[in-house]
């Protein structure tokens, strides 16, 4: 199958699904793509098989970007990633992949986080803390 015609390329995402607050956890992705270096030539043509890379990596929590990578044609096919995140409120985790095209692909993810009582921390919305007149 050409790569043109591969249209739902699998994104893996591994989070917690819990985790005691100020806990390190780790983050895991995995990215199914080809990442084609654009340097290699078709054998029977010579025509170089395009370049087509993922070149960005970005991840949310709750919204708020936590970590961004940039990467380049050295990166192996269906690449590999993990990362540690301080625990602090439960909420939602999102990886995003953007390939050198401007395509991109998300996986998302829940992270309970409780305190040391066992309830769960709940997040705090910023344009609440924002428009409250109490806080100053």
């Amino acid at each position: 199958m050409a790569n043109e015609e591969r249209k739902n390329w699998r994104r893996r995402l591994k989070v917690p699904k819990s985790a005691n607050k100020g806990e390190i956890i780790i983050i895991k992705t995995m990215a199914e793509h080809v990442m084609e270096p654009g340097v290699r030539r078709d054998p029977e043509t010579g025509v170089i098989y395009p370049k087509k890379i993922i070149d960005t990596v970005i991840c949310r929590f709750n919204g708020m970007q936590i970590f961004k990578s940039q990467w380049y044609s050295g990166v192996s096919a269906n690449p590999f990633m993990s990362f540690k995140m301080k625990a602090i409120t439960s909420g939602l985790v999102e990886v995003e992949w953007v390939d050198d095209y401007g395509q991109s692909s998300y996986k998302k993810a829940v992270l309970v986080v409780y305190d040391k009582d066992g309830k769960e921390i709940l997040p705090i919305k910023i344009d609440s803390i924002n428009s409250s007149k109490d806080i100053m």
